[in-house]
C-alpha cells in the first residue's frame, strides 16, 4: 500500500521537475520572476501535501493558480487531472483552459476541456470542446492515477489518438465518467462525421438506450442500419428498446432478426426481450429448450437460475447455482447468488463467507456492499464501515464513492446525525462536488429535515438547471410532502422530456398523480416503471396505489414481489404496517457454498 505522506525531500523534488519543465514552453510568454517561481513551488507542494490528506479543494486550487502563473503544460495537465479526480470543476475549467492556451491543439487538453464542461453541466461548451477534441485526433487512453508527480500525466485528462473503430468505447468512457444524460446531451446535433457511420449511429443508439431515451434509441438505430452497422447488436438494441416500450410484437420481430443475422452469438436475444418485456413464464419455457442445445447450457441455467431468484423461488435457485459452482465462468455469479439466498434466509455466516470469497473478482464491490449491510445489522457496525472503506491508495474518485457510502449505510441505520456529519466531512474536502451535494440533499430528507433538504437541491437546480437528476429528485420531495404540486408538475416533465423512460422519473410523476388524488392517471405510470425497475421504492408506490384502488390482492402480491428483490425496503414495510399486512417471510432449506 502506497504511503499516504511525502517526505518534504521528496516534495521539493516532485516541485523542481514540475517547475524544470517550464524552459521548452518560455517563449509562449514572458518568464515567471524569481517570486512567481518560489510562491508556485510552495504552492504545488502544499498541494500535493493537501492531496495526500484526501483534501481536493487545496489541493486543486493550489495546482490551477500554480498553472496560470508558470508556463508549464505539464503543470496544467496535473493541474486539471487532480480536479477532474476531484470533483472541482471550476477549478479544473480553468486548468484546462491554461493547458488549452499553452498547446491548443493537444488533443487531451481538448479532452479534459470538455470533461470540465459536462462536470459543470456547460453542454453547448461541452459540445465544442467534444468537435475540437475529435477532429484533432482525440481518443481515450487509460486514466492515471492523481496520486502521481506534476510531471506524469494528468488522471482524467489524458487522450490518445484513435480510429473511427473506436468511436463507441470513446462515448462509453465519457458516459462512464461524466453521467450518461450529460453525455448524450453533448452529441446530440455534434457536427463530427465520425458519428455518421455506421458504428457511430449505433454508439449514439446505445447511448440514447442507456439514457432512458427509447425512441431516440430506435432513430439511431435505424440510421445505423442504413449506414452499414453490424446487423446482429444493432437489431438486438431494438429489440430492447421496443421491449422498454412495451411493443412487444416489433421487440420480438428485431429480436429474431438478431438472431437470424448471428445464430450463434444472438442465441438469447428472443428470451431476453421475452424477460424484459415481463413475459417471464414464456422466457422459462424458452430457456428450457436452449439448455438441452449443445454450448448453450450453462448460459440458459444462468438465466433460469435469475429469474427463480427474482420470484423468490429460492430452493430453485439455490439447486442451479450450486451446479454452476462448478463452471469456471460462472463461479463468481454463482457464489454471488448462493451468498444472497442465505442472506435472505438468515443464515448471516454462509452470507459472509460466501461474499468474502468474491474479493479480487468483478462482483467484489457489490458483495463489500452486501456483506456490511449484514455486519451493520449484526451490531458490527464499526466492522461494516471499515468494509466500505476505500484503500488508502484507491483513486480519488473511489475513496469519495466509500465515504458516501458508509453515509448511506448509517443513514439507513437510523443514525442521521452521524450520516451527515461524514458527508459534512466529505464536503469540506471536496467543496461543491454536485454529487456529494446532491447525497446530502437526499440524507436531509431522509432524516426529515425536508426545508434543509429542498433548499440544498434549489441550490444545485440553479447551477445546473439542465441536470435531470436534480430536477427530479427536487420535483419528488415537494410532491412527496404535498408541496407546490404545479411546480413539481412543471421540474418533474421537465426531467422526463430529457430521460422520457427513466423508471425513477416516472415513479416521481406517478407518485405526483397519486398525491393530487388522480389513482387511475397514477397507475399505468408506475406500473410501467416497476416494469422497468424492480426498484423497491417504485413497488411500495405501486403498492400503494393498488390498495388506494381497492386492489388489495394485487398490491399484497406487488409489495411481495419488491421484497423478493429488495428485502430491506423500509418503505414497503411502513406501508404494510399501515395497513395492516404481515411483512414476507423468507423460508428454505440450509445454503452451503
Amino acid at each position: 500500500m502506497q504511503s499516504r505522506h511525502l517526505t518534504l525531500a521528496a516534495l521539493q523534488l516532485l516541485a523542481g521537475a514540475a517547475l524544470a519543465t517550464a524552459a521548452p514552453h518560455a517563449a509562449l510568454a514572458s518568464s515567471p520572476s524569481l517570486r512567481d517561481t518560489e510562491d508556485s513551488n510552495a504552492l504545488i507542494m502544499t498541494a500535493e501535501i493537501a492531496l495526500q490528506r484526501d483534501d481536493c479543494g487545496r489541493a486543486a486550487a493550489n495546482y490551477t493558480i500554480a498553472a496560470q502563473r508558470l508556463t508549464d503544460a505539464k503543470l496544467a495537465e496535473r493541474a486539471a487531472g487532480v480536479a477532474l479526480d476531484c470533483g472541482q470543476y471550476q477549478a479544473a475549467e480553468r486548468a484546462a483552459a491554461r493547458w488549452r492556451q499553452l498547446m491548443p491543439s493537444d488533443p487531451a487538453a481538448l479532452r479534459a476541456a470538455m470533461r470540465a464542461d459536462l462536470g459543470l453541466f456547460k453542454i453547448d461548451d461541452a459540445r465544442t470542446a467534444f468537435e475540437a477534441w475529435i477532429k484533432n485526433g482525440g481518443g481515450y487512453a487509460a486514466p492515471k492515477s492523481a496520486r502521481r508527480g506534476a510531471g506524469d500525466a494528468a488522471g482524467g485528462a489524458a487522450g490518445s489518438a484513435a480510429g473511427d473503430d473506436d468511436i463507441a468505447d470513446q462515448l462509453g468512457q465519457v458516459a462512464q465518467e461524466a453521467g450518461v444524460p450529460a453525455t448524450l446531451a453533448m452529441v446530440r446535433g455534434a457536427q463530427v462525421p465520425r458519428l455518421q457511420t455506421g458504428r457511430g449511429q449505433l454508439a449514439l443508439a446505445s447511448l440514447a438506450f442507456d439514457g432512458w431515451n427509447y425512441r431516440e434509441a430506435l432513430e439511431f438505430g435505424q440510421r445505423a442500419l442504413s449506414a452499414g452497422a453490424d446487423r446482429a447488436p444493432t437489431q438486438l438494441l431494438l429489440a430492447r428498446a421496443h421491449a422498454g416500450l412495451g411493443e412487444a410484437d416489433q421487440a420480438v420481430a428485431a429480436a429474431g432478426a438478431a438472431r437470424l443475422a448471428a445464430p450463434k452469438e444472438e442465441s438469447f436475444a428472443a428470451v431476453d426481450v421475452l424477460i424484459l418485456l415481463g413475459r417471464e413464464r414464456d422466457a422459462r419455457l424458452a430457456l428450457e429448450g436452449l439448455r438441452d442445445t449443445a454450448g448453450l447450457r450453462t448460459q440458459a441455467e444462468r438465466r433460469l437460475g435469475l429469474l427463480a431468484f427474482d420470484r423468490g423461488d429460492y430452493d430453485e435457485a439455490q439447486s442451479v447455482f450450486t451446479a454452476l459452482l462448478k463452471d469456471p465462468e460462472s463461479s463468481g455469479v454463482a457464489v454471488y447468488y448462493l451468498a444472497a439466498i442465505a442472506e435472505r434466509r438468515g443464515e448471516t455466516a454462509t452470507a459472509l463467507r460466501g461474499y468474502q470469497m468474491l474479493s479480487g473478482t468483478g462482483l467484489e464491490g457489490a458483495a463489500r456492499s452486501r456483506a456490511a449491510n449484514i455486519l451493520y445489522k449484526e451490531g458490527q457496525r464499526e466492522d461494516a464501515l471499515e468494509l466500505l472503506q476505500a484503500k488508502d491508495d484507491a483513486p480519488l474518485p473511489t475513496r469519495l464513492e466509500g465515504e458516501i457510502a458508509q453515509a448511506q449505510l448509517l443513514s439507513n441505520g437510523g443514525e442521521a446525525d452521524q450520516a451527515l456529519a461524514r458527508i459534512d466531512d466529505a464536503l469540506a474536502r471536496f467543496p461543491d462536488h454536485p454529487d456529494v451535494l446532491y447525497q446530502k440533499a437526499i440524507l436531509l430528507e431522509k432524516a426529515g429535515r425536508t426545508d434543509a433538504a429542498i433548499a440544498q437541491l434549489e441550490t444545485l437546480y440553479r447551477a445546473r438547471p439542465q441536470d435531470s437528476a436534480i430536477s427530479n429528485a427536487l420535483g419528488f420531495i415537494l410532491a412527496d410532502h404535498n408541496r407546490d404540486l404545479s411546480r413539481a408538475d412543471r421540474l418533474i416533465n421537465s426531467a422526463l422530456k430529457s430521460e422520457p423512460d427513466n423508471p425513477a422519473i416516472l415513479d416521481s410523476l406517478g407518485w405526483l398523480q397519486y398525491r393530487r388524488g388522480s389513482l387511475q392517471v397514477a397507475l399505468p405510470l408506475l406500473e410501467r416503471a416497476y416494469r422497468l425497475d424492480q426498484d423497491g421504492d417504485i413497488g411500495a408506490h405501486w403498492g400503494e396505489v393498488l390498495w388506494a384502488l381497492g386492489d388489495k390482492t394485487k398490491a399484497r402480491d406487488v409489495w411481495n414481489r419488491a421484497l423478493m428483490v429488495d428485502p430491506d425496503n423500509a418503505l414497503i414495510k411502513a406501508a404494510q404496517k399501515r395497513v395492516g399486512v404481515p411483512s414476507l417471510t423468507i423460508q428454505g432449506t440450509g445454503t452451503s457454498i
